[in-house]
């Protein structure tokens, strides 16, 4: 932005006599801008780097997504193994006054598994999606930078030969190309990315992973029909199975609620997520246009027009000043909201920290109330 200030002060104060503009000041813009784009990579190949040694430090530490469908995978296979010896044991019993209810049961249990199996692949899809979009905007980001800076070198050169004059306006558009492109690659690279560690995960667990919430709830419904049809008198002898049932019921309730709480921030993150995509492009944009404008001063129509030259120059430094400033009034906007959003979000306890950490506690409360379920019981 002080580049492109200084070249507003220099070619607006000799708008009427452009040949007054001396290529030390010319220089100094350059320079200026240089200073803008090594500070501007450091700061993007900081936080490109920072998520790469965050990553390898979760990998180090086994807490990585990948370590987590290890440990998830490990889970599943006790969890079917556990389920099939039940489903053997109820099947040895096909008389017993319960044997409905313990097969109806085992239904609501192949789904709550499916259920959670499904939520856990959403979960992961998700993180390794925004790490990777994420990436993708930094590695466009520098790369833009990258060739901002070269572009600047090049003018610099250009005051000592006109043979890099040309060379450095064209890497500058090619590097807009890039800055253009950043906002939206990365956003639309979300989706698509989230698709894929989806299917690749489909692949190492060889299961659909489709919702199965529908279906969960459909089997506890049977499940309480099931219930009605006892005797009081059946059901005092297998209290567990009543345990049970209010355990799935609440783990269901306490779900649909995470959900209605989660809707805010997502709707809040997704505007963030489009106004990025539109302003991106359109920031981006004036920089373009500043460097067409240059490349126009190149044409042959204009040479020695020192007038018509400022002009496109001044008009071009006019853009990208307020392009840039948009820019930085939007990142103060996004912030600060970003502060209140938060503020908002804690004050109703539905940050997504404080909505995991309630279903942990729900797990605690089920745990609870599972206790008595883990004795041993025969069959009725």
């Amino acid at each position: 932005m002080a580049s492109s200030i200084w070249l507003v002060k220099i070619s607006g104060a000799n708008i009427h006599h452009p040949e007054k503009i001396t290529d030390g000041e010319n220089r100094r813009a350059i320079r200026v801008g240089i200073i803008a784009i090594l500070l501007d990579g450091a700061s993007v190949g900081l936080e490109f780097g920072s998520n790469g040694w965050t990553a390898m430090k979760n990998i180090i530490l086994k807490k990585s997504p990948g370590a987590a469908v290890k440990e998830v995978i490990k889970r599943v296979q006790e969890i079917d193994a556990l389920r099939a010896e039940r489903d053997a044991l109820v099947a040895k019993f096909p008389d017993s006054d319960l044997g409905g209810v313990y097969r109806a049961e085992g239904r609501v249990l192949k789904h709550f598994r499916d259920w959670c199996l499904s939520e856990f692949a959403d979960v992961y899809s998700d993180i390794k999606a925004l790490q990777s979009s994420y990436n993708v905007y930094y590695a466009l980001d520098l790369a833009a930078d990258g060739l901002y800076l070269a572009s600047y070198l090049l003018a610099l050169k250009s005051y000592d030969s006109d043979r890099f004059t040309k060379p450095s306006v064209v890497t500058g558009i090619v590097g807009d190309g890039f800055g253009i492109a950043s906002a939206p690659a990365s956003s639309r690279s979300y989706y698509l990315l989230a698709k894929f560690w989806r299917n690749r995960l489909k692949k190492k667990f060889q299961e659909s992973l489709k919702d199965a919430e529908a279906d969960a709830k459909v089997a506890m419904a049977e499940l309480n029909k099931e219930l009605a049809t006892k005797d009081i008198s059946v059901l005092e002898q297998s209290p567990s199975v009543q345990n049970r049932t209010s355990a799935y019921a609440l783990w269901s309730a306490r779900y649909d609620k995470s959900i209605d709480d989660s809707l805010e921030d997502l709707r809040h993150n997704n505007k963030v997520a489009l106004q990025g995509e539109l302003t991106g492009p359109l920031i981006s944009g004036t920089y373009l246009n500043q460097d067409i404008l240059g490349m126009v001063t190149l044409s042959g129509r204009l040479r020695n027009r020192d007038r018509a030259q400022n002009n496109l120059n001044l008009a071009g430094a006019i853009g990208s000043t307020a392009g840039t400033g948009l820019s930085l009034g939007l990142t103060t906007y996004w912030l600060l909201d970003d502060i209140r959003h938060r503020r908002k979000m804690r004050k109703k306890e539905e940050l997504p920290e404080q909505i995991l950490a309630k279903r942990l506690k729900t797990l605690d409360e089920l745990d609870s109330m599972l206790i008595s379920s883990s004795k041993p019981q025969f069959f009725q």
